[in-house]
Formats: C-alpha cells, structure tokens, sequence
C-alpha cells in the first residue's frame, strides 16, 4: 500500500516537472502582440497583421527600406515602389515614370515628339508642336513662321517679325558678368549682353558703379540663333564703356561679348604692361568668341544660342578700334615698328622687344578669320599700324568727332585713307569728343561745351544697327538710309 502511494506521488512529480520544462519551451512574446517572437517578423514593436511589401522577412513596421529598392523610406519619395524612388519637379510621378522628370508643368506626351502637351500646340502631330505666328499651320510646315511677310529662308529672325531698326529692337536685353580662363592662363571678365523673354528683372549696375537698363542676370532667350559681335574697350576704358549701344543691339537680337583688356581699364590700369596688353588685345577678343561658342556646344544657357561658323562683328573703341583692325587683316609693319624705336618712341621699342622674342623681325599679324564687319569708334591706330592699315579686308564703318583731341580727326583720317575701300561709311560729329561713343569716359573726364552725348549715342545706335544688318543682308535693311542731321557729315 505504501509503495503503491509512492508511485502515484512519484507520477505526479514527474507530471509537474515536466509541465514546468514545457512551459519554458513554449517561446516568448516580447511586443506583446500574439505572435511568439520566433515566428515574428517585427518582435519588438506590435505588427499582428505581418504585413511585409518586399517580402524580406522584416515587416514594413520595422523596415527602414519598405520596398526594397537600397533607398532608405526617410530618402524615398515612393516607400511602397521599388522602381521609383525620386521627384525632381515634385509633381508626384517618379522620375523613371515622369516623361518631363524637370518639368512640373508636363507629364504627358501624347504624340511622342518629346515636347510636354502642354505645351504642345499640336498635341495629336508629331510632326509640329510650334507655331509662332498662330495661324493654325505648324512651324514645320509654314514657310514664314513669324508671320511677317518674308520667307524663313531669308528673314535672320524667322521666328520674330521684322522690326525697325531706326529704333530699340523688340527683345528685351539681359545681361551678366562673367569670368573664364583664356587661352594664356589669365582670368578674363567678360560682359555679355543678349535677347531674353524675362519681362521684367532688376536693371544692371555694372561693377556696382555705372547704371544699365539691361536686366541684371536675366535668362538668355536662345529660341532662335543670334548673330554676334565682339566689342574691345579703349585704354583706360572697361568692357561697359559703351553698354549704350550692346544693348541697342541685343534688343534687336544680338548677344555681344566684351572682355575687360587687363592692364587697359580704369580699375587696373598700369601703363608698364602696356607693351603686353597691345599685343594681348586679340586674343583676348578671340578667347571670348571661342568661350562663347563652347558654351553654345554644351549643356549651358546659351546652348544653342549662336552658329559658331558665321563668325562675329568686332567694335572697337579708341585703342579697340586699333585691336579690331588688327583682327580684321591690319599689320604692324616690321620696319615701320622698327624705324619709331629708333626716333626713341619708347612704347614702340617695348612693342618690338616684346614681339622680337617670339616673332623676330617679323610684321605683327594677328588676324581671325571669322570677324565679318568692323565698327571703329574715335579709332585709335597706335601710331604703329599706319600704311599696315592697308591690309584690312572687311567692310569697315568709322564714327569720330572733330573735337576730338586723344584721336585727332587727322589721325582718323588717315586711318579711313589707308582702309581704301574696304571702308564702306564713315561720319564726323561736329563739336564731338573722344567720348562720344563711351559714355563713362564723359562720366570720368567730362564732356563740358561738347555735343550733348544723347545725340552722338542715339545716331550710334541707328547707324551701326543698319550697318551689321546691311552686311547680313537682313530683309528690308537696304531700304534704310543712314542717320541725318546738322551735326552729322558723311564723308
């Protein structure tokens, strides 16, 4: 009977025991949440219902990547997508699906021609997608997209009427300063002035000293080519020393390019450079079209903007009139160099110490080819060029005044006779100064008793614009005749 109880107690130890043992194997549930954490795919925070987008074995509760694309949900604008994960216009279609990722404005294309439907004015055409004179006929199509009378295949705008050029263009004018490495390791600041489609902006204030009415950093409109001229300032002058006129041109469409010479403006002036900065002056004209025309090859504001092969107009103002020749065919005839050294003309003899060591004995010659029309402003010849002068082979337009004393009207006289006829107009002011044609010389020297400088600037503009238009045969640009008035005489 006793060992009878014994067994029955024994038994029911063991059963205790064993229930304790299988307690402890049963598993914990940490979060609380139903679910034994050995078969939890989130046991530290409560997820009954499992739900796991990626499938990676971690619930989306407690995954840092929902959907399993390598972008964090934190860096993901689309947790729940793995083929998309970016925004760029915030338009809520991911960039891989968005067909205008850069654009908040197009999500469609319905015709495939790449160009959004809302801006598409032919959305069901691929074939059109403008029209500029909205007449109902794509661009591609019509023969005079601006509507204006004259054939695409002759009007220099086609997609711009054609406009007076007696008076402003109709573009607005931006501009901007800018600085890039030249072909001979210097730093070069440049100004530039161009047609924009901004209807308004703050206006210009170059170097923080000399008001424009150009807007300051405006958005280049490069919606059709613009032709191009280069313009090289005097010494001491700057490359804003005649803003007046780039911006008459860039309102009828041109984008104008004028460095700073260094050592030859007002700010840098040192006149024991001088020797340099002469020969310097055309490559730092060239260096500035060339700049241009890579930002026109590349991913740029100005891609696009010009045809690199149809080359530039050079201005040149006093010592840029005599840079502008040189590119233009002028030479500085070795003897002629040589001969001032020997009258003792120091700057002559610094010249051709400086040109001897790479180009001995022989004439200074620096041309480029593309320049196609030059306007020379108070020209100054350098008193080196000379018969040199003689070798220019582009039509040529002079301005000068007869009260001019830093380029006297003999000196520009002698410059128009050695231009021969490669010289096409050339005007005198009555009572006109140096600073006729450079507006900030009036501001740092003065212009006292001269002719009022509105008059020489206004004539400027008229005459240069009709000039360049006449040369790239522009329609209508033969019917005008050049500007007339009391202190104007055509030589």
């Amino acid at each position: 009977m006793i060992r009878a109880k014994s067994q029955v107690y024994l038994l029911l130890v063991s059963i205790i025991i064993s229930s304790s043992i299988a307690g402890c194997f049963e598993g914990s549930d940490i979060d609380d949440d139903g679910l034994l954490d050995d078969s939890d795919n989130c046991k530290f925070i409560p997820n009954p219902n499992q739900i796991d987008f990626d499938l990676d074995g971690i619930g989306d509760i407690c995954d840092e990547d929902i959907d399993g694309d390598g972008i964090l949900n934190q860096n993901d604008k689309f947790p729940l997508n793995k083929n998309e994960s970016h925004d760029s216009d915030s338009d809520g279609i991911g960039d891989n699906e968005d067909i205008f990722p850069n654009n908040d404005k197009e999500t469609h294309d319905s015709d495939g021609d790449g160009i959004g439907d809302n801006g598409d004015k032919f959305p069901q055409d691929v074939s059109e997608w403008l029209d500029t004179d909205k007449d109902g006929v794509g661009n591609n199509l019509d023969l005079d997209d601006d509507g204006d009378g004259y054939p695409d295949s002759i009007d220099q705008f086609d997609m711009t009427p054609v406009s007076n050029l007696s008076i402003s263009g109709p573009f607005n004018v931006g501009t901007m300063d800018l600085k890039f490495l030249s072909s001979r390791g210097n730093e070069l600041t440049i100004q530039i002035w161009y047609p924009t489609q901004d209807s308004s902006g703050e206006e210009v204030v170059f170097d923080s000293t000399y008001g424009g009415t150009s807007f300051d950093d405006a958005t280049p409109d490069c919606s059709e080519p613009r032709p191009v001229s280069i313009y090289s300032h005097g010494f001491p002058s700057i490359r804003w020393g005649s803003s007046f006129l780039m911006a008459n041109l860039a309102s009828h469409g041109y984008i104008i390019v004028a460095p700073d010479h260094p050592y030859m403006t007002i700010w840098d002036i040192d006149i024991d450079f001088f020797q340099d900065s002469i020969l310097s002056m055309p490559y730092d004209v060239m260096d500035s079209f060339n700049w241009l025309e890579e930002q026109n090859n590349k991913s740029t504001i100005f891609q696009n903007c010009i045809v690199p092969e149809a080359g530039y107009s050079v201005i040149g103002q006093s010592t840029g009139g005599y840079n502008s020749m040189l590119l233009a065919g002028a030479e500085v005839l070795y003897p002629d160099l040589e001969k001032r050294c020997m009258d003792n003309d120091e700057i002559a003899c610094r010249i051709k110490e400086n040109w001897d060591s790479t180009n001995p004995e022989e004439n200074i010659a620096i041309p480029d080819s593309r320049v196609w029309g030059v306007v020379l402003l108070s020209p100054w010849n350098a008193s080196i060029l000379d018969s040199g002068i003689s070798n220019v082979n582009r039509p040529v337009m002079i301005l000068s005044g007869d009260a001019d004393d830093t380029t006297t009207i003999n000196e520009v006289n002698n410059t128009a006779y050695r231009l021969g006829e490669n010289l096409i107009h050339y005007a005198i002011l009555n009572n006109s100064g140096h600073y006729a044609f450079a507006p900030v010389g009036c501001e740092a020297y003065g212009c006292s008793n001269l002719l009022d400088i509105e008059y020489s600037t206004s004539f400027a503009n008229q005459a240069v614009t009709i000039f360049l238009a006449n040369l790239q045969n522009w329609p209508n640009s033969n019917n005008y005749a050049m500007p007339m008035g009391e202190f104007i005489n055509w030589q």
